[in-house]
């Protein structure tokens, strides 16, 4: 047993473990996530197991959100890497990367694609300069209607 929260008097409202149970991850009233790494915590080939108060591995922490996380889940993404989503009361909905790089906000206007992660940088700019191509022929195409 170890006291998870990321400061004292602060309390875990959400945890999760990922698919291997390898990471716990937990969310605290702050609005912080810390991913410990218990593999190998409390594992023990005598019995009964010994009482550590020692934590385990912090592997990654990170400022979430402004307020209390109330909700965490691991998930892959088609089999790619490992990412933690989180809701709080803070009214918002986020995905992370397991190192705690934020993917996107869930409802916010600017939309965002999970995709870009995993598509190489040139075939993104391609797309971008494709699409810009289409809203200039389409403005020309405006222009000429008139």
């Amino acid at each position: 047993m170890f006291y998870g929260p990321s400061t004292p008097g602060e309390s875990i409202l959400a945890m999760c473990s990922d698919a291997t149970n390898r990471f716990l991850i937990c969310g605290d009233t702050r609005g912080e996530i810390r991913i410990w790494n218990i593999e190998d915590y409390c594992c023990s080939i005598t019995s009964p197991v010994q009482y550590d108060s020692a934590p385990p591995l912090l592997a990654h922490s990170w400022q979430a959100h402004l307020s209390p996380i109330i909700f965490c889940e691991w998930t892959d993404y088609k089999g790619h890497g490992s990412f933690v989503l989180t809701g709080s009361t803070d009214h918002t909905t986020r995905l992370w990367t397991i190192n705690g790089e934020e993917i996107g906000i869930f409802g916010q206007r600017q939309p965002w694609d999970i995709e870009a992660l995993f598509t190489p940088k040139n075939e993104i700019q391609e797309e971008i300069e494709k699409r810009q191509q289409q809203r200039e022929k389409s403005i020309e195409r405006e222009i000429l209607s008139l």
